[in-house]
């Protein structure tokens, strides 16, 4: 009988529990943060659901929000609880949700969206008593959002697409050097807002410098961050200055385009006296010479020789072939001639075969001198490392006075003088 009546209680509570669990939930409250922002500006969306102490809610689903093709939401989390009282001394507890939202066009409306979740709450019937989960749907009180377009009137030409509040920052290093020394600049841009496609953009220094592309180091949407580097190599005293990159968003609270950039940077020329490398190599005692392992040839320059000696053979052996079918064409009707036009064929083959050899040896450079390989094009550029004479090395780039190489799997420049063909 025991057995029976608790079941008949649970039976009960399963009649019942429906129409306690909407009655749990009191009310549900929806608005944006901003209610106008601008296209692209983040909002936030903010839930408050009141129910009655004790009642949790487990995955709450919002529907009814305004089309991803008009605004997305994002990081739908919970904020927080906090309990209440009413003026007769009822204590109520109000659960908060907050999501991020982003407009992609302009927009206005007013939703009504309804709350979808599990209650979750200790039910109590007599001496039974257990934690129970129920689906529940409510009608969410209505929100209005109102999502303004960037203005167009004094809107920059370089405007960047940003938008939020946002300072540029940088560096160069060194900036006491000396011409073909390695200079380089650092910039990092961070605020509060949304990036967008924003880029960091340096200027062109002038024809004072040698430039190589900017690399993105870092990207980040939230805070936001964008970090580039670049690496310039001022080629004369007259390379001073360094321009910097300015960067136009859009300020959302002023309602305004603004510019932010930092002050050129100045470079220092030291004194010839003190124009000396900050690290010297000095050597105590005389330098070894490589051994003749040091000074073999690289599998890569060893695989180049090879492809080069078949390449020559190819002009020859078609010669060949070619005057050997013309002869045995021509010889049953004129012997002499037919002789002369072989000849003549064999004679090409061999002149293209030494044009291609000439051709594949200049492709292969010989040190002549020991040499320091440095980085850049300059006496005074990082030293990399060392060649020997004897050493083979494979030609990538030429400028005046130097030419860049490889050796095994290192490139470095190196003086034209310390090399022959």
């Amino acid at each position: 009988m025991k057995s029976v009546f608790r079941l008949l209680q649970a039976l009960s509570l399963l009649l019942f529990i429906p129409s306690i669990v909407l009655g749990q939930i009191q009310q549900a409250t929806l608005r944006f943060d901003p209610p106008t922002p601008f296209v692209g500006q983040p909002f936030t969306l903010t839930l408050d659901v009141t129910v009655n102490p004790g009642i949790e809610l487990e995955n709450p689903i919002i529907e009814g929000l305004p089309d991803p093709s008009h605004a997305r939401f994002i990081n739908f989390v919970t904020a927080g609880r906090q309990t209440l009282r009413t003026e007769g001394g009822r204590a109520t507890d109000v659960l908060r949700y907050t999501a991020e939202g982003r407009a992609t066009r302009p927009f206005v409306t007013t939703v009504s969206p309804l709350l979808r979740a599990q209650v979750i709450e200790r039910v109590s019937l007599g001496g039974f008593s257990q934690m129970r989960s129920f689906p529940v749907t409510c009608r969410i009180s209505s929100a209005r959002l109102s999502v303004r377009d960037l203005p167009r009137q004094n809107r920059p030409a370089d405007f960047s697409g940003a938008i939020g509040r946002f300072t540029l920052s940088g560096e160069a290093s060194p900036v006491t050097v000396a011409p073909g020394d390695l200079v380089t600049l650092s910039y990092t841009l961070t605020g509060s807002g949304w990036l967008a496609d924003a880029a960091l953009v340096p200027p062109d220094p002038g024809v004072h410098f040698k430039t190589y592309p900017a690399q993105e180091t870092a990207r980040v949407d939230s805070p936001p961050r964008l970090s580039i580097r670049q690496v310039v190599i001022p080629l004369s005293t007259n390379a001073a200055v360094v321009a910097t990159p300015r960067v136009v968003y859009f300020d959302p609270d002023a309602v305004a385009y603004r510019t932010t950039t930092i002050e050129p940077f100045r470079l220092t020329f030291a004194q010839t006296a003190t124009t000396e490398p900050a690290i010297r190599r000095i050597d105590a005692t005389p330098a070894v010479r490589p051994t003749d392992a040091d000074l073999a040839r690289p599998p890569e320059l060893a695989l180049a020789e090879t492809v080069a000696k078949l390449r020559q053979l190819i002009p020859l052996a078609a010669a060949l072939i070619l005057a050997a079918a013309v002869t045995a064409l021509l010889f049953r009707i004129r012997r002499i001639p037919a002789v002369i036009v072989g000849i003549l064929i064999l004679a090409l083959g061999v002149a293209a075969s030494r044009r291609v050899s000439q051709a594949a040896e200049a492709r292969v450079l010989e040190v002549g001198v020991s040499v320091t390989a440095r980085l850049a094009p300059s006496d005074r550029a990082l030293p990399l490392f060392d060649l020997y004479p004897g050493a083979f090395v494979i030609p990538l780039e030429h400028t005046p006075g130097w030419v860049r190489v490889r050796s095994s799997d290192r490139e470095a420049w190196i003086p034209v003088t310390s090399v022959t063909k």
